[in-house]
């Protein structure tokens, strides 16, 4: 929600709990992409957005990811704003490729999932958002991507973290190869990640009912709102009548990507929550 004033800098990840906070919210998400001791520059922001976070989509090819600093020193750093703020994290997102086939970069994104997961140990977060990564319509990525989950599964489970997987790009923007990958793994400590937002136009109600019953956390995604405080791509009404449908008791995160004030459009998205969950 505030990705504007962190891409200028004028706003530090370690600012946005007591900003959250500020609002009369106590929980907050926060996300790989922005632990930096920088802002990246514009190119390099480009590529991220365009390629994800390490792996170059559906190619196993690496990107140097020199903006990300896992280092404990800016993890300790990020945990005593939040605890300081008074707030609780209630995920860590991280940007993720399943689908690598080629052994070396294979090995690489799996080394990233760990320390994602520890990191999230050590943050308080009880889930991690990840990405399939690779391409949709294809199939055959859909076992490969099983299996990896399986592979990473035992250290999550270990670390006390759920890892959620968000209907985002590649092989996970078909709801349906999603719920596929859930079911196969029939695991609690496994589930989706639901995005109101990422699906095509017309799609969003069918996927929504699709992946409801999977979800262990949602992001309540929002872009611009009309004069009648509606937002103008997502019919919020119907997603929360789908969640509830699906007895959906997580959290709804809500994520901003429009312009404009991050703390009027939070303010906006939670009334829209609010009117239609209670309605």
């Amino acid at each position: 929600s505030f990705h504007t004033t962190l891409y200028a800098g004028k706003l530090r990840q370690t600012d946005v709990p007591a900003e959250v906070a500020a609002l009369g919210i106590r929980r907050v998400e926060l996300l790989e992409m922005f632990l930096w001791r920088k802002p990246p520059g514009i190119l390099r922001r480009a590529l991220r957005r365009a390629r994800g976070s390490g792996i170059v989509r559906g190619s196993g090819i690496p990107l140097p990811l020199p903006t990300v600093d896992y280092s404990r020193d800016t993890l300790n750093e990020l945990r005593g704003a939040r605890l300081r703020a008074g707030t609780q994290l209630v995920c860590w997102a991280v940007d993720t490729d399943l689908t690598i086939t080629d052994a070396d970069t294979r090995r690489a994104q799996l080394s990233h999932i760990a320390t994602a997961i520890e990191a999230a140990r050590f943050l308080g977060a009880p889930l991690l958002r990840i990405t399939t990564g690779g391409r949709e319509g294809d199939s055959g990525a859909v076992g490969q991507t099983v299996d990896t989950l399986r592979s990473v599964l035992p250290a999550a489970m270990a670390g006390g973290v759920k890892l959620a997987i968000e209907n985002h790009f590649g092989l996970s923007a078909d709801p349906h190869a999603l719920a596929e990958m859930v079911t196969a793994l029939n695991s609690p400590h496994v589930g989706v990640c639901l995005d109101l937002g990422n699906f095509r136009e017309g799609e969003a109600d069918e996927g929504i009912r699709l992946l409801a019953p999977h979800a262990i956390h949602v992001h309540a995604k929002s872009f611009a709102f009309g004069s009648d405080g509606e937002e103008t791509k997502i019919n919020y009404q119907a997603a929360m009548q789908a969640l509830r449908a699906a007895g959906y008791d997580g959290v709804l995160s809500i994520e901003f990507e429009g312009d404009g004030s991050p703390a009027d459009a939070i303010r906006k998205t939670k009334a829209l929550i609010e009117r239609y969950w209670n309605g």
